[in-house]
């Protein structure tokens, strides 16, 4: 899902100066010892929109080459994230012949939550320590986190009609916590947050623990439930195009690897490219997933039959229809333990990666190639 790092260079036409002295920012907070020395920091100039107008249309397309020239690669990537709204992907989804589980739907919707949230969060970062989002981890981690809501909503209400199946079950995640890797990743973790106690202290704009879990289950665990879900909808629902949306979800997830890239290089200027690439990534998710929307609404209006037999339909649960699923009569684990079983293994991921650069030096030496 898009990182909201530049949208407040989408919100509102920027100029820079030079900050008149040091910041009196927090050690977390402050710029990376390792990175490049801050120098600029942006200032909002009511004025200058109306004269950038002018300005091109006065000078014709030498003008506006010139000025598309001189936008850093945050102002670019501003301009991609100001697109991702994906309101007819939104649209077709809602449709009721789309018959999308009610929490999953609503779970998409909330996406909007996360991209508005994310734009006061990215001004306040500028605003009140010169600096971007990604570097000011209470602000990073807030917005960050109504991304992870997103994906608890789109796993529980795809989860929740797959749940009324008989013989379907969850996939190897429980598998996955008991064997050996699972024991041996755990074990590891423990042992690099001790180890790491000796070594040299993590640069200041390294992300928290905490920042880091919800990049984790956004980018990886949950966005990758979250598609495994859709597919199993699709088996299900008897709309063979829900995994038309799978595939469409796939530039998603691999925009949300970017920003977890970027901030493994500790948001280092030399890998900034990565900010772009994930923004236009995100553009090319909301076209493939609105396409796969459209497809399920087509499929679904040429086969009404399809309504009556739907999971969505036919296995409200006796508590109300926005009531989790029996434990595991179904086959199916019940629902606090799905969501912890996902916790400890974001948690172990988590920590294995804030931690675990720690002990190499690639992180310390960014490169294009090397991200």
């Amino acid at each position: 899902a898009p990182a909201a790092r530049p949208l407040a260079a989408a919100a509102r036409h920027l100029s820079p100066r030079r900050h008149p002295g040091p910041l009196p920012l927090p050690l977390r907070h402050a710029p990376s010892a390792r990175s490049p020395p801050i120098g600029l920091t942006m200032q909002a100039d009511p004025a200058s929109a109306a004269m950038l107008a002018a300005e091109l249309a006065g000078g014709g397309l030498g003008a506006v080459t010139s000025y598309l020239s001189s936008l850093t690669i945050e102002e670019w990537a501003g301009g991609f994230f100001a697109f991702s709204l994906d309101l007819g992907f939104l649209y077709h989804l809602g449709k009721p012949e789309t018959n999308a589980p009610a929490l999953g739907n609503f779970g998409f919707r909330f996406l909007l939550v996360f991209v508005f949230v994310s734009i006061p969060a990215a001004i306040a970062a500028k605003a009140m320590y010169g600096l971007n989002l990604a570097d000011v981890d209470w602000l990073h981690g807030s917005s960050e986190s109504f991304l992870s809501l997103t994906n608890i909503f789109i796993v529980l209400g795809f989860r929740r009609a797959v749940a009324g199946v008989k013989g379907y079950k969850d996939g190897d995640l429980k598998e996955l916590l008991s064997s050996p890797l699972g024991t041996a990743a755990a074990v590891g973790a423990t042992g690099l947050l001790t180890a790491s106690v000796g070594l040299a202290a993590e640069p200041a704009n390294a992300l928290s623990l905490p920042t880091w879990m919800v990049h984790i289950s956004s980018s990886s665990s949950g966005s990758l439930a979250a598609m495994g879900l859709v597919w199993r909808y699709a088996e299900v629902s008897g709309n063979p195009r829900w995994k038309g949306l799978t595939w469409g979800m796939l530039p998603f997830h691999s925009s949300g690897l970017c920003a977890v890239t970027y901030h493994f290089f500790y948001n280092a200027k030399a890998v900034e490219i990565l900010v772009l690439v994930q923004g236009i990534l995100t553009v090319v998710g909301d076209m493939t997933c609105w396409y796969a929307a459209f497809r399920i609404y087509e499929y679904a209006v040429a086969n009404p039959q399809l309504a009556s037999a739907s999971p969505t339909q036919t296995s409200a649960p006796q508590a109300g229809a926005g009531a989790a699923p029996a434990e595991s009569s179904k086959g199916m684990d019940g629902e606090k333990s799905y969501l912890t079983q996902l916790f400890l293994l974001v948690l172990g991921g988590s920590a294995l990666v804030k931690w675990g650069e720690l002990f190499i030096d690639l992180p310390f030496n960014p490169s294009v190639p090397a991200a």
